[in-house]
């Protein structure tokens, strides 16, 4: 049965966790990401990859805060893949309810099992705060 666009929008929450696929048009293909902030006509999605290092690297290059990479360990609630992954705040990704929904039911997008913890998303908010490159009307949000 094929759930209409509309319910399926009802379904994403903060804290979620979806694969963007390589159709999909957004985000960084092939990889994880978890949904930081919903309002009424946006998501708000943030990069997951378990290539610590090059994290590290990345901010050290740039001269970006550590805290921007918030790095959590797999748990029975997140149930990432890989022991420890981390979460890109300074790669912001907006996206209208209703074109999200639409990638969802075309398989551009997959949700994925598990979930950020509130503590996990506080993290994130704080990391998303920090970041010198998050435009200030997205870091308002949280």
């Amino acid at each position: 049965m094929d759930l209409p666009v509309a319910l399926m929008a009802d379904s994403v929450g903060e804290g979620n966790i979806y694969f963007f696929t390589e159709e999909c048009p957004i985000g960084v293909a092939d990889h994880m990401h978890v949904c930081i902030k919903k309002t009424d006509e946006v998501l708000i999605f943030s990069t997951c990859s378990s290539q610590i290092d090059t994290a590290f690297r990345l901010a050290q290059l740039r001269g970006w805060d550590l805290n921007t990479f918030p790095v959590l360990k797999k748990d029975d609630v997140n149930k990432f893949t890989k022991e420890l992954t981390y979460l890109n705040c300074n790669n912001v990704i907006r996206c209208g309810l209703g074109e999200f929904s639409r990638m969802l039911k075309d398989g551009k997008v997959r949700r994925l099992d598990g979930d950020l913890t509130e503590s996990d998303l506080e993290l994130v908010a704080k990391g998303v705060k920090l970041s010198t490159v998050v435009p200030k009307n997205i870091k308002k949000l949280f």
